[in-house]
């Protein structure tokens, strides 16, 4: 577990098979976790939900984030559109891991349609035990001078 105490945890309705099980997951490793998702009936704006976690990650209030959608692609943008927030999306407990160690990334993207809840367990297991390695940290501050420099 590292450093990492806290969890912004959001899901959107395609999530909502997901959502319980992997909450309760995250809590059985011990994160805390403030949970953002999506719990009506119906369908909902993911877009609601992934700016409330990406702000939440970005102010510190959180340590990492974890989006889950229908396939993360939505969710990433939003989160990505909030300055000092680093999304990835991924697909398997390799992209997990690389988002972590190569592009310190601080928010998790997911999809529920396109992995299984054990998967998706799995990948955010992989994301939260990895650590960035600093050797990737001139890139890392490439992307600070670019979101500086282009957003307003």
């Amino acid at each position: 577990m590292g450093n990492i105490k806290k969890i912004a945890f959001g899901t959107d309705h395609a999530a909502a098979e997901v959502r319980d099980t992997v909450k309760k997951y995250l809590q059985d490793l011990d994160y805390n976790v403030e949970d953002f998702g999506f719990c009506g009936q119906g369908s909902c704006d993911y877009p609601d939900f992934a700016v409330q976690v990406a702000k939440t990650v970005a102010n510190k209030e959180a340590d990492r984030g974890i989006l889950i959608c229908g396939t993360g692609i939505g969710m990433s943008i939003v989160a990505n559109k909030v300055k000092g927030v680093i999304a990835a999306v991924c697909w398997n407990e390799d992209t997990a891991r690389l988002a972590s160690q190569h592009n310190c990334a601080n928010v998790l993207c997911l999809g529920s349609r396109t992995a299984t809840v054990s998967e998706i367990c799995r990948m955010i297991k992989t994301f939260l035990d990895t650590p960035f390695k600093e050797r990737h940290q001139i890139r890392i501050n490439k992307i600070k001078e670019i979101e500086k420099r282009e957003c307003r």
